[in-house]
Protein backbone atom coordinates (compact mmCIF):
# COMPACT_ATOMS: atom_id res chain seq x y z
CA UNK A 1 0.00 0.00 0.00
CA UNK A 2 1.50 3.35 -1.04
CA UNK A 3 0.39 6.34 1.03
CA UNK A 4 1.38 9.97 1.38
CA UNK A 5 2.79 9.13 4.84
CA UNK A 6 6.43 9.93 3.94
CA UNK A 7 5.44 13.34 2.59
CA UNK A 8 3.48 14.04 5.77
CA UNK A 9 6.39 13.13 8.01
CA UNK A 10 8.86 15.39 6.23
CA UNK A 11 6.46 18.32 6.15
CA UNK A 12 5.41 17.92 9.81
CA UNK A 13 8.97 17.80 11.17
CA UNK A 14 10.37 21.33 10.72
CA UNK A 15 13.50 20.99 12.86
CA UNK A 16 16.89 19.89 11.54
CA UNK A 17 17.72 16.19 11.47
CA UNK A 18 21.16 14.65 12.05
CA UNK A 19 22.67 12.20 9.54
CA UNK A 20 21.66 9.39 11.94
CA UNK A 21 18.02 10.47 11.71
CA UNK A 22 17.77 12.15 15.12
CA UNK A 23 16.02 15.49 15.39
CA UNK A 24 17.67 18.41 17.12
CA UNK A 25 16.63 21.67 18.75
CA UNK A 26 19.17 24.53 18.93
CA UNK A 27 19.79 26.53 22.11
CA UNK A 28 22.04 29.37 23.17
CA UNK A 29 22.76 31.76 26.02
CA UNK A 30 25.10 34.72 26.38
CA UNK A 31 27.52 35.35 29.25
CA UNK A 32 29.09 38.80 29.76
CA UNK A 33 32.83 38.62 30.43
CA UNK A 34 33.73 40.92 33.35
CA UNK A 35 36.18 43.78 32.77
CA UNK A 36 39.77 42.65 33.36
CA UNK A 37 39.05 39.00 32.50
CA UNK A 38 39.34 36.88 29.36
CA UNK A 39 38.30 33.38 28.35
CA UNK A 40 40.67 30.69 29.57
CA UNK A 41 42.85 29.34 26.77
CA UNK A 42 41.32 25.87 27.01
CA UNK A 43 37.76 27.22 27.18
CA UNK A 44 35.37 24.31 26.90
CA UNK A 45 31.80 25.09 27.97
CA UNK A 46 29.87 22.84 30.33
CA UNK A 47 26.11 22.48 30.47
CA UNK A 48 23.69 20.95 32.99
CA UNK A 49 20.01 20.60 32.10
CA UNK A 50 16.83 19.33 33.76
CA UNK A 51 14.24 17.10 32.10
CA UNK A 52 11.62 17.02 34.87
CA UNK A 53 9.53 19.65 33.02
CA UNK A 54 9.39 17.68 29.76
CA UNK A 55 7.16 14.79 28.75
CA UNK A 56 6.26 12.61 25.80
CA UNK A 57 2.70 12.86 24.53
CA UNK A 58 0.94 10.82 21.87
CA UNK A 59 -1.80 12.65 20.01
CA UNK A 60 -4.13 10.89 17.59
CA UNK A 61 -5.84 12.52 14.66
CA UNK A 62 -7.65 11.36 11.54
CA UNK A 63 -5.81 11.80 8.26
CA UNK A 64 -7.03 11.21 4.74
CA UNK A 65 -4.48 9.40 2.59
CA UNK A 66 -4.49 8.39 -1.04
CA UNK A 67 -4.24 4.63 -1.59
CA UNK A 68 -3.11 3.41 -5.02
CA UNK A 69 -6.00 1.99 -7.06
CA UNK A 70 -8.45 2.52 -4.18
CA UNK A 71 -8.93 6.25 -3.83
CA UNK A 72 -8.84 7.97 -0.46
CA UNK A 73 -9.07 6.38 2.99
CA UNK A 74 -9.09 7.78 6.51
CA UNK A 75 -6.52 6.44 8.97
CA UNK A 76 -5.63 7.18 12.57
CA UNK A 77 -2.33 9.04 12.67
CA UNK A 78 -0.38 8.77 15.94
CA UNK A 79 1.86 11.78 16.56
CA UNK A 80 4.59 11.39 19.20
CA UNK A 81 5.57 14.78 20.65
CA UNK A 82 7.97 15.99 23.28
CA UNK A 83 6.51 18.95 25.19
CA UNK A 84 7.63 21.18 28.02
CA UNK A 85 10.62 23.28 29.01
CA UNK A 86 14.27 22.36 29.55
CA UNK A 87 16.02 24.76 31.95
CA UNK A 88 19.81 24.75 31.71
CA UNK A 89 22.94 26.34 33.12
CA UNK A 90 26.01 26.80 30.91
CA UNK A 91 29.42 27.88 32.15
CA UNK A 92 32.85 28.77 30.81
CA UNK A 93 36.14 29.49 32.56
CA UNK A 94 37.74 32.94 32.60
CA UNK A 95 41.02 34.19 34.00
CA UNK A 96 42.49 37.61 34.80
CA UNK A 97 44.00 39.29 31.72
CA UNK A 98 47.03 40.32 33.78
CA UNK A 99 47.91 37.34 35.95
CA UNK A 100 50.44 39.37 37.99
CA UNK A 101 47.70 41.64 39.37
CA UNK A 102 44.98 38.97 39.51
CA UNK A 103 44.54 37.30 42.89
CA UNK A 104 42.60 34.21 43.95
CA UNK A 105 41.54 32.42 47.12
CA UNK A 106 43.38 29.46 45.58
CA UNK A 107 46.81 30.87 44.66
CA UNK A 108 47.54 27.98 42.27
CA UNK A 109 44.40 28.48 40.17
CA UNK A 110 43.25 31.88 38.93
CA UNK A 111 40.61 30.53 36.57
CA UNK A 112 36.98 30.67 37.61
CA UNK A 113 33.68 29.68 36.01
CA UNK A 114 31.01 32.20 35.03
CA UNK A 115 27.59 31.12 33.85
CA UNK A 116 24.27 31.89 32.23
CA UNK A 117 20.90 30.33 32.89
CA UNK A 118 18.23 29.85 30.27
CA UNK A 119 15.25 27.68 29.44
CA UNK A 120 14.08 26.36 26.10
CA UNK A 121 10.42 25.45 25.70
CA UNK A 122 9.50 22.80 23.17
CA UNK A 123 6.41 21.38 21.52
CA UNK A 124 8.19 19.18 19.03
CA UNK A 125 6.92 16.37 16.78
CA UNK A 126 9.26 13.37 17.00
CA UNK A 127 7.39 10.91 14.81
CA UNK A 128 4.15 10.39 12.91
CA UNK A 129 2.93 6.85 12.36
CA UNK A 130 -0.20 4.87 11.58
CA UNK A 131 0.98 2.42 14.27
CA UNK A 132 0.90 3.18 17.99
CA UNK A 133 4.26 4.03 19.54
CA UNK A 134 5.70 1.95 22.36
CA UNK A 135 6.12 3.63 25.76
CA UNK A 136 9.31 5.70 26.12
CA UNK A 137 10.96 7.62 28.93
CA UNK A 138 12.41 11.12 28.91
CA UNK A 139 15.95 10.76 30.24
CA UNK A 140 19.56 11.81 29.63
CA UNK A 141 20.07 8.90 27.20
CA UNK A 142 17.30 10.11 24.89
CA UNK A 143 17.73 13.90 25.20
CA UNK A 144 21.43 14.54 24.60
CA UNK A 145 23.55 17.69 24.16
CA UNK A 146 25.63 17.93 20.96
CA UNK A 147 27.74 20.58 19.21
CA UNK A 148 28.37 22.49 22.47
CA UNK A 149 30.70 25.43 21.86
CA UNK A 150 31.67 28.85 23.16
CA UNK A 151 31.86 31.72 20.67
CA UNK A 152 33.62 34.92 21.84
CA UNK A 153 31.81 38.14 20.86
CA UNK A 154 33.20 41.70 20.96
CA UNK A 155 30.97 44.73 20.57
CA UNK A 156 32.58 48.13 21.18
CA UNK A 157 34.02 47.86 24.70
CA UNK A 158 31.83 44.92 25.72
CA UNK A 159 32.87 41.29 25.60
CA UNK A 160 30.60 38.28 25.75
CA UNK A 161 30.74 34.59 25.11
CA UNK A 162 27.81 32.91 23.38
CA UNK A 163 27.31 29.27 24.37
CA UNK A 164 25.49 27.33 21.65
CA UNK A 165 24.55 23.74 20.98
CA UNK A 166 21.73 21.37 20.16
CA UNK A 167 19.50 19.09 22.16
CA UNK A 168 19.21 15.87 20.15
CA UNK A 169 16.17 13.67 20.62
CA UNK A 170 17.20 10.02 20.36
CA UNK A 171 13.74 8.52 19.92
CA UNK A 172 13.25 8.04 16.16
CA UNK A 173 15.59 5.03 15.88
CA UNK A 174 13.91 3.32 18.84
CA UNK A 175 10.45 3.40 17.27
Amino acid sequence: MNTDHDQLVSSELPHPVTPEGYQKMPFCCVIPIPHGFELASHCKPKLVYLLNGVGLVTETCRKTVKVDDCGHAEVNLHVLKIKGCIPFIANVEVKPINEQTGCSSDPHHKEISICCTESICIDHVLKCSVETSPHHHVDCHHVVVHDLKAIPIREDHCRFVKVTGNFQFHYVKDL
